[in-house]
């Protein structure tokens, strides 16, 4: 259900009834579980965002997405029948009339499905907190579009849709919870990768007070890409690029409230195109 090759005039109607209705203040637009997503799109759908719940269970993937796939038809979101609901029109890469399919998503779904199989470019979040991750994709398109998936420690994907202008502060509060972020930004630490790691350095001593660890990584439609680590202690914010190596030199920032939303909007990847 999320092949771009697959996808039809229906699917591409929903999906511009989806990012046509972006507020900064977006309510959630759906709840899916890992299987249920499994189920509409193949193990394919949950590659980006991750299946946290589903790669922790003994039963297989297929058992828990045949039973997803139950739930889905009896609320009414997936229906069996050979006389489709709304026609779907074209097939968009060919132009050419869409073969009947033996299963058509809620027009919303199908929206939601064309949206996360066919990004121009990508944004994640990964927040780990003591033993437990959650996550936070965001996909980008044309127009200032944008989709946002939280992906919570059980398996749960929440979708809205806020504007590209709200983005930025919404992800500064996903990153600082706790609102520790100050009112400068400055540089803290320059000097070996291996320093962050040595016993009695003050930057050592200050990461290990991290409270929350998120990985920001964005990878633009023309494949360059960024990575940035943000630590939440429990006084400030500190950022830093990813080293590639420890015996590279780096940089940890203290970035304040506000410059923690203006290094989240550079990273959000530009688009273009319709």
């Amino acid at each position: 259900m999320s092949n771009p090759a697959l996808f039809t005039e229906r699917d591409a109607a929903g999906a511009y009834e989806i990012l046509a209705a972006a507020s900064e203040a977006p309510s959630v637009l759906a709840v899916l579980t890992d299987e249920e997503l499994v189920a509409l799109g193949g193990a394919d759908a949950v590659q980006i965002s991750g299946s946290p719940f589903l790669d922790q269970l003994e039963t297989a993937g297929e058992v828990s997405a045949s039973i997803a796939l139950r739930s889905l038809i009896a609320r009414g979101l997936v229906t069996l029948d050979e006389t489709p609901a709304e026609p779907e029109g074209e097939q968009l890469s060919t132009g050419e009339s869409a073969p009947a399919r033996a299963v058509q998503l809620d027009r919303t779904l199908a929206g939601l499905m064309t949206l996360r199989g066919a990004p121009r470019a990508l944004m994640n979040l990964t927040r780990r907190v003591a033993e437990q991750s959650t996550s936070i994709t965001v996909y980008v398109f044309p127009e200032g579009g944008v989709l946002e998936e939280l992906v919570t420690a059980d398996g749960y994907h929440h979708f809205s849709v806020p504007t590209r202008a709200a983005l930025p502060e919404r992800l500064a509060r996903y990153i600082d919870q706790a609102q520790v972020a100050g009112s400068e930004d400055r540089v803290v630490f320059e000097g070996p990768t291996a320093t962050l790691e040595a016993p009695g350095e003050a930057i050592a001593q200050q990461l290990a007070d991290t409270r929350a660890m998120t990985v920001m990584t964005a990878a633009g439609a023309e494949g360059a890409g960024a990575q940035v680590s943000l630590m939440a202690t429990s006084e400030a914010v500190l950022a830093m690029d990813t080293p590639e190596a420890m015996s590279e030199s780096t940089e940890v920032r203290e970035v304040s409230a506000e410059g923690l939303v203006a290094l989240i909007a550079a990273a959000i990847p530009e688009v273009s195109g319709l």
